[in-house]
């Protein structure tokens, strides 16, 4: 009988040490999810749901339009998503009675990936006709079905740089980073969002740390001005695209001076290649000595994607 106890026991141990091992796991899975969710060049993806709209469809027929949109990058991680879609390619005669089935502001909840949520939000939205038809009795009419999104959308970037407030000091000390005689560069990746910062050089005076920062739009679509919001995407002109407000602090100065300054009244604006530039100088910090801390730059803006696909609408009464 106690040698059966023991074996029970024993299998109960291996049954415990098996779920923490588990459970272990999980945890380091959650802390590389964590490490990893602000990275990829997109904001929302869109796709068609299959047959919604179909390849043909008959003069006469009620249409369907369905698309699955996904928020893959790292914004928002609040419930304060804020875009719309819009659909247009068509001729208006020959859609009667068309509407978004609950109208076209993609929902609040449509958040970014984060370590709680690393697949990001979805949502599906339908738009309805009520008859589609050929223009002037036609054989057939094909349409090229755009859909867009607008959305606001925010990049942080957030490098680790060297501030050595004294970098050409004749004191031969151990540093723990150094910063060359003609400044340093740090190259970086992507953010998790459509507009990343790629570049970061760092220069130091006498007085002052200055910061020389580019950044580009790395996705497929356009960059809008943040406060453009009901006349995106069909009313835009060109003082209202390649606009993106700018913020940059450090630790001990939140509040540096910029050129451009990067607010509303001065954005940074992109270029024919989709970049921009923003220097910023910094106060010395109070230490002498060398550290590595966090520069953080925060990007806001809008940003236009769109989706197409080409229909034929077949005339079979004619």
């Amino acid at each position: 009988m106690r040698k059966i106890h023991l074996i029970a026991l024993l299998i109960i141990s291996v049954f415990i040490l098996a779920s923490c091992a588990s459970s272990s796991n999980n945890r380091e899975g959650e802390r590389i999810s964590a490490k990893d969710y602000r990275k990829g060049t997109k904001g929302l993806e869109m796709e068609f749901v299959r047959n919604a709209p179909p390849d043909r469809i008959y003069s006469g027929d009620d249409l369907d339009i369905i698309i699955d949109v996904k928020n893959v990058g790292a914004y928002p991680t609040t419930d304060s998503f804020d875009g719309k879609l819009e659909i247009y390619g068509y001729d208006d005669k020959a859609f009667s009675g068309e509407r978004w089935d609950g109208g076209p502001l993609l929902t609040p909840e449509l958040q970014g990936r984060s370590q709680f949520a690393p697949q990001g939000g979805r949502q599906s939205k339908q738009f309805h006709v009520n008859r589609v038809s050929t223009l002037f009795n036609s054989e057939f009419y094909e349409p090229r079905i755009i859909v867009a999104a607008c959305y606001k959308y925010r990049t942080i970037a957030e490098p680790l740089v060297c501030i050595d407030p004294e970098p050409f000091s004749v004191f031969d000390e151990e540093k723990v980073c150094t910063i060359d005689r003609n400044g340093e560069t740090y190259t970086l990746t992507s953010q998790g969002a459509p507009v990343a910062v790629t570049r970061v050089t760092e220069e130091i005076s006498s007085n002052n740390i200055h910061f020389s920062i580019e950044i580009k739009n790395v996705g497929n679509g356009k960059v809008v001005d943040e406060n453009i919001r009901n006349d995106c995407p069909l009313n835009l002109d060109f003082n209202d695209i390649d606009k993106v407000l700018v913020s940059a602090k450090l630790p001990w100065d939140s509040s540096p001076n910029c050129q451009p300054r990067g607010d509303h009244r001065d954005p940074v604006r992109l270029d024919e290649s989709g970049r921009g530039h923003i220097f910023c100088t910094f106060r010395k910090p109070d230490s002498k000595s060398a550290f590595e801390t966090v520069l953080q730059v925060q990007l806001d803006y809008r940003y236009l994607d769109s989706i197409e696909k080409k229909i034929e609408i077949t005339n079979i009464n004619r």
